[in-house]
């Protein structure tokens, strides 16, 4: 059986690294961390967890496009 993956693990290399670097030095990045490993799809996360996803992986919102915001494109593998 194998096993599910969450939105973390589908994360981008890139987007993944910064969080992670992000997460080493902000509480608030740890706990998005956290959050994003006990979410399975991409339909699941607040407004605010989007926010804090985009200013810890430092994504620059002003290039994502609709399709980022409501599927993840740029952002999670697919």
């Amino acid at each position: 059986m194998s096993k599910l993956k969450t939105v973390y693990d589908n994360l981008l290399p890139d987007v993944k690294k910064a969080l992670q670097t992000s997460a080493r030095k902000y509480s608030s990045a740890k706990r998005l961390k956290y959050t994003l490993m006990s979410k399975l799809m991409w339909n699941e996360l607040t407004i605010d967890e989007m926010r804090d996803l985009i200013t810890y992986s430092d994504l620059e919102s002003w290039r994502l496009n609709s399709y980022a915001f409501m599927y993840g494109e740029n952002i999670i593998e697919r």
